[in-house]
């Protein structure tokens, strides 16, 4: 499967899931060790490498298992969540916790990540608006988002990935999840023109295993990115019989169980009626052993 193809996927799943959401309170997340959510039939999240779109009248809340409105004057890092930078620019913000990050502090270094992720996008091309309104108001937020970045250099910028790769090997949830959501380079690439590139391979191995080790919280977003991943086939090899079970594992934490037809719509095409039985066994052995206690 192509990026490009994989990116109209994820555009659609977002489309889903943002709809769903809309109309129907989500399921309260269990909070995390240090602290995203998503349907059971796609996933709300960028392909890797873009920035994950940030919609005008929402966007992910600080702990990434809900949405909230945006606050006027909040300031948001590239997935979305707000940042408290006190009423420092980014690059003091980062000062006041370079020390305890690169000491291997999972906190300081989760924010170190935040701050610097505000720098990331501002050079991205300005998407197109149909509202003047809305593009005169992007325009204005990154005009302050340019102001608060003074001073942080590209190589500054980009060190992010690596105290968000800390963070997630160490076991931070939102950092987990970032680090499939920023891709290998945290910055739009096709991860399928150069698959032999060792960067890229070691990005998948440890993105699908941060996406597990999220999954086994029961953390909605993750269980839900796991199945539109193994749909995609970009960090492993195809495989709709785990894209299905971890689809009804994401069932769990939101507390909506897709019927037997829903499923058959889903994914019956491309399963044999004893790989789709398979599916919902192991899809059910998934939501035990994430979600004991649902």
């Amino acid at each position: 499967m192509t990026s490009r193809t994989f990116i109209l996927i994820a555009a659609a799943a977002g489309t889903v899931w943002l709809a769903a959401w809309l109309h129907e309170e989500p399921a309260a997340t269990p909070a995390p060790a240090s602290a995203p959510t998503a349907t059971a039939q796609a996933v709300p999240a960028a392909p890797p490498g873009q920035q994950r779109s940030m919609s005008s009248a929402l966007t992910l809340a600080s702990t990434g298992s809900a949405l909230t409105a945006p606050l006027a004057d909040a300031v948001y890092g590239r997935n979305g969540r707000i940042v408290e930078l006190g009423g420092k620019n980014v690059a003091d913000y980062i000062a006041a916790r370079m020390g305890a990050a690169r000491s291997g502090d999972v906190k300081a270094s989760y924010e170190a990540y935040q701050a610097a992720s505000i720098c990331a996008a501002n050079d991205d091309p300005v998407a197109d608006y149909h509202d003047p309104a809305e593009r005169a108001q992007f325009l204005r937020a990154r005009e302050r988002t340019v102001a608060l970045c003074a001073g942080m250099s590209a190589a500054q910028v980009q060190e992010r990935m690596g105290f968000l790769a800390a963070a997630a090997r160490a076991g931070h949830l939102g950092a987990q999840v970032d680090f499939y959501m920023e891709g290998p380079y945290g910055r739009a690439v096709d991860i399928d023109q150069n698959p032999d590139d060792p960067i890229i391979q070691q990005w998948k191995t440890d993105a699908l295993t941060h996406l597990e080790r999220a999954g086994s919280t029961c953390d909605h977003f993750s269980l839900a990115t796991l199945s539109t991943v193994y749909d995609a086939g970009q960090l492993t090899a195809r495989d709709m019989g785990t894209s299905m079970a971890y689809s009804i594992a994401a069932d769990v934490p939101r507390k909506k169980v897709q019927t037997e037809e829903q499923l058959r719509a889903r994914f019956g095409e491309e399963l044999s009626a004893e790989q789709f039985a398979s599916a919902r066994a192991l899809g059910a052995q998934l939501a035990h052993a994430a979600c004991p206690q649902r």
